[in-house]
């Protein structure tokens, strides 16, 4: 089996982009990523990781990418060739310290990469793929609208304050999510505010649908807001728009430490795909 890596992701996509059209529920993370690199790229971003599997014929068998700081997406690829590409990017890439992608994959690279670098393993998220089967929407009080420019902040400083809930390992800045916010709006993507006597209360990105499949998220109610059912209702109201979008699967990922929240997209129609795990890589102690 041969690894081929890539310096432009134009390129790579031109290679990779059959293989993970043809399953938009499982590949969501790398279409959506892939679609902000190729249509809104970042200026001074990190160099990506883009490598791709091929059998002796030279047929693609297996894709994987990254955006640093973010982990490696692993959804490309399959369980007997993880093997294969920690062999192919440990020469290329030393550095990787994290993955991500379906659990039974994500497992087996991190034991072989663990046994090859000596480094430790340990779990950043445990993660459930939900798809929304039919949606119930829940009764709220206040109303949704779609964000503006306008809005930039009030939803930047949602996203800041989610990232620091939910992934507080990880440096983010008010900088650094106003780009984001702004690069949605760019992409196209649908910024739901749900808000109640003028003051918005919380809010969930769709992202815009893509082969097919629109993913939610962030959902973020700010903590004096919470157990209200706004969450619910700016998540159905996030469907909402992705459907009316052109979207046939509307997915999110749940953090499975997270039982209220499993609970509630559950209760709106969303039902459980397959599970994810994102794996980390420590020097061993």
């Amino acid at each position: 089996m041969e690894a081929r890596f890539y310096d432009d992701a134009a390129a790579f996509w031109a290679v990779a982009h059959d293989l993970f059209e043809a399953d938009p529920v499982k590949h969501t993370t790398v279409l959506s990523v892939i679609h902000a690199v190729l249509h809104a790229p970042q200026q001074d971003a990190a160099p990506l990781m883009l490598v791709t599997l091929h059998d002796d014929a030279g047929s693609l068998c297996g894709a994987a990418m990254r955006t640093p700081p973010w982990a490696l997406a692993l959804s490309g690829i399959q369980v007997e060739d993880a093997p294969v590409l920690v062999n192919a990017l440990l020469p290329q890439h030393p550095e990787l310290d994290s993955v991500i992608g379906p659990q039974s994959v994500t497992e087996s690279f991190a034991a072989a990469w663990s046994a090859a670098t000596a480094r430790d393993v340990h779990t950043v998220f445990r993660l459930r793929l939900f798809r929304l089967a039919e949606l119930t929407v829940p009764a709220a009080d206040g109303f949704p609208r779609l964000a503006t420019e306008a809005d930039v902040h009030v939803a930047a400083q949602h996203l800041l304050d989610f990232n620091r809930e939910s992934a507080s390992h990880r440096r983010s800045t008010l900088a650094d999510a106003l780009d984001s916010v702004r690069r949605q709006f760019a992409l196209g993507s649908g910024i739901l505010l749900w808000e109640v006597d003028g003051v918005v209360v919380s809010h969930a990105t769709a992202k815009v649908p893509n082969s097919g499949a629109s993913r939610i998220g962030p959902v973020y109610t700010p903590p004096q807001h919470r157990r209200r059912g706004y969450a619910a209702a700016a998540t159905a109201a996030a469907a909402q728009w992705a459907l009316s979008a052109g979207a046939h699967s509307v997915l999110l990922y749940t953090d499975l430490a997270n039982p209220t929240a499993n609970g509630v997209y559950q209760r709106i129609g969303f039902r459980p795909v397959t599970d994810f795990a994102e794996l980390a890589f420590d020097p061993r102690s």
